[in-house]
């Protein structure tokens, strides 16, 4: 962030940034000891006006200061002005063991998720400003289910069908539910009965009618383009990334676990398990020990050879060395930007991504005829209905059906024939009279 000359009276923890547009606008960030320790506020915008940005930093601070000396309770004029809102709401989840024990991917759509209905515009202008007042700012008790309707029409746009409002919705409604068992009294919504208006906890997001559309299906890629791939990467100068490729195919782990460092070479046929390897999947925090051979059969010779022919810079199988910054995790963007410039020059198809090659795995188990309890001891799937996710139907399968049904039906022809010539009743199971 650009430093600015400050005036003398210019309040602690209040930082300016210059906007696009060349306005300076001001925030208000506390520091992080603080934040680690349990403070609520992590930061707040302060608008345009120094005046303003001014005296809402002080007040703020005023509060921080209570609140280092046990004295900053919900009841004090900030806390007031924050405890209980959107905005804070949204902070208490992402300090919560339901939002930390989550993939970093996913803590990542989470947070733009709710931030998203967090930055919606209301009706109602700030006095002093004459900006609209975001929806983070407004009391979570104000959420009814009746605002909560207006909402997810505002985020499909007056009508329109998209997975982001709904994602946003099914975020919200769990974010809803784990903070309100920690902060009941917040979470009261009035509604509307035969009494008159009447305070009840209710998660207003549960119940919504939402509207569905047509998921975009992830096409797998197959075994040989994974391989290209591989290839590709390690000819731009990244075979670690390729072996990622090869990973996400074979052993069916997260991409983004993968390029996360949770692959290490201590889990390659260690010591007390030299022909496994274990497989950490993070999303459902399962560990799974994968056999790599048996009876003098290797299970993955074209991926045990790759891993023989890369560095081993560190602990973890994947890693980075970096001209500058050094040895180190590859960063989501990054290897996204590298897998675009290896399929470019593979010529390869653009869905050939880390996942399609994870999809594209999985759907090779399912050609293989695997029933769906040893798909999901691969690939560390708690439920049937996540692993069918990721096996994709194709024609192979239909075929493999189709033989076993015609199998099947001319077994039973062969079983009805009574033996005088006549052919029974293919499939009745009883003979012809």
């Amino acid at each position: 962030m650009r430093r600015f000359k400050r005036d003398l009276d210019w309040p602690r923890h209040m930082k300016a940034k210059r906007l696009k547009t060349g306005v300076k606008a001001y925030y208000w960030q506390p520091h992080g000891r603080d934040i680690s320790a349990g403070f609520t506020l992590h930061s707040e915008p302060l608008g345009t006006d120094f005046a303003v940005a001014r005296d809402r930093a002080v007040k703020l601070n005023a509060h921080l200061d209570a609140w280092r000396k046990g004295e900053g309770a919900p009841e004090s004029i900030d806390a007031q002005a924050r405890f209980g809102t959107v905005d804070w709401w949204i902070e208490s989840y992402t300090r919560t063991e339901a939002f930390t024990n989550l993939s970093k991917r996913s803590q990542q759509d989470y947070r733009e998720a709710l931030q998203k209905l967090a930055d919606l515009p209301t009706k109602t202008m700030e006095k002093t400003t004459g900006r609209a007042i975001r929806v983070g700012e407004l009391p979570s008790s104000s959420l009814s289910p009746a605002a909560v309707d207006l909402l997810y029409k505002v985020l499909r746009k007056g009508g329109a069908v998209t997975r982001q409002a709904n994602y946003t919705m099914d975020v919200a409604r769990k974010a809803w539910r784990v903070v309100a068992r920690q902060h009941p009294g917040q979470f009261m919504v009035p509604v509307e009965t035969a009494n008159g208006r009447t305070m009840v906890a209710l998660n207003p997001f549960q119940g919504l009618e939402r509207v569905h559309t047509r998921k975009k299906t992830t096409i797998p890629a197959t075994r040989e383009q994974a391989a290209a791939m591989a290839q590709a990467l390690a000819d731009i100068g990244h075979p670690a990334l390729g072996a990622a490729a090869l990973i996400a195919f074979e052993w069916h782990q997260r991409p983004e676990n993968i390029i996360a460092g949770h692959l290490a070479w201590t889990d390659y046929r260690p010591a007390d398990r030299p022909a496994a390897v274990r497989i950490f999947h993070h999303k459902t925090g399962e560990h799974v020990w994968l056999p790599l051979e048996h009876g003098g059969r290797r299970f993955y010779p074209e991926l045990e050879d790759w891993l023989s022919r890369i560095p081993r810079l560190g602990v973890s199988m994947i890693l980075l060395n970096a001209e500058r910054g050094g040895v180190r995790t590859y960063s989501e963007s990054y290897a996204d930007h590298l897998v675009q410039k290896a399929r470019k020059v593979a010529g390869l198809p653009s869905h050939v991504t880390l996942a399609a090659c994870r999809h594209g795995g999985m759907t090779e188990l399912g050609d293989a005829e695997i029933t769906e309890q040893g798909i999901m001891a691969l690939s560390g799937h708690r439920t049937p209905q996540a692993a069918r996710v990721y096996v994709k139907r194709t024609e192979r399968q239909r075929l493999a059906a189709s033989t076993q049904r015609r199998r099947f039906l001319e077994s039973e022809h062969d079983t009805n024939d009574c033996g005088n010539g006549a052919p029974g009743k293919v499939g009745t199971g009883t003979p012809e009279e």
